[in-house]
């Protein structure tokens, strides 16, 4: 049984929960029909198709919701009125001790005319209201390994909140930090309102990375940006910044990310890094 529910935009306090019905249909595929293959999240990864991401113990995570704590029934939750369809921030689907969740956007709460299908007959309606269903969730929380799986952070960033800060961009302050690095020569008025979403991602990352990195370790990725980015190294050992392709190379080399191939020697860019030994 799939019992589907959403949660509303509503204060703190109130009860944001409201149930819409239960169907022996199925709303969405099966975990094991979804999840071919998991891994933990990595900031910047990129998925096969099968693939998802994974995150344990995600009932114990500061971006945890009430939802996966498991503490509730449907049949406490009143059911959606239709005024309160407007409302509705995400939809939720309880099938045994799966959940899946996708996220309601404005676009996919429609309210129009419309001649409806019933059986062998037709109905027109002046006002109707539907959710367009995904035909996949945005994200899936088994409670039976306490795991929640997703394929983007995007879409769930207001259904999990904090999540985000799993791959956030840099503030202005940090990114304006990053910039005055002495491994960093500016040019072409190059500057901080010049750096734009993905690089400010990197920009996070990186500044961890740098945190960990002894004087010894900095100057052998120093020396291996210098390898294979020559072009960018000025005679004091810096490198220079004037545009956003440049910043990037930068960011890759100190993640590592250049790298030569075995056979053929060519040079080439890890696009995405998974670690091998999680």
């Amino acid at each position: 049984m799939n019992t589907i529910c959403v949660k509303l935009r509503m204060r703190k306090h109130e009860n944001k929960y409201r149930k819409l019905l239960s169907t022996e249909e199925a709303v969405y595929p099966t975990l094991a029909e979804l999840v071919e293959s998991s891994l933990d999240y990595a900031a910047g990864a990129m998925l096969e198709n099968g693939e998802w991401f994974k995150i344990t113990n995600a009932s114990q995570q500061p971006y945890t919701i009430d939802l996966l704590e498991g503490n509730f029934e449907s049949v406490d939750f009143d059911s959606l009125a239709r005024s309160d369809f407007r409302k509705i921030d995400y939809l939720f689907v309880k099938n045994g001790k799966t959940m899946y969740f996708q996220n309601v956007s404005q676009s996919k709460l429609a309210s129009k005319k419309r001649i409806g299908s019933f059986g062998e007959s037709y109905k027109y309606e002046s006002d109707s209201e539907e959710i367009v269903i995904n035909e996949y969730p945005d994200a899936v929380y088994c409670a039976e390994t306490n795991i929640l799986y997703f394929r983007k952070l995007e879409p769930i960033v207001g259904i999990f909140k904090g999540i985000n800060d799993l791959y956030r961009e840099a503030t202005d302050d940090e990114t304006e930090q990053f910039l005055q690095n002495d491994f960093i020569t500016l040019k072409d008025d190059y500057g901080t309102a010049d750096v734009k979403t993905a690089n400010r991602k990197r920009i996070a990352l990186t500044s961890k990375t740098l945190l960990g990195l002894s004087q010894e370790d900095r100057s052998n990725i120093f020396h291996y940006i210098g390898e294979y980015c020559p072009d960018l190294k000025t005679k004091d050992n810096t490198f220079c910044v004037g545009n956003e392709d440049e910043l990037k190379m930068v960011l890759f080399g100190i993640e590592q990310r250049f790298y030569t191939t075995p056979v053929g020697g060519e040079k080439r860019i890890a696009n995405s890094v998974i670690l091998l030994n999680r």
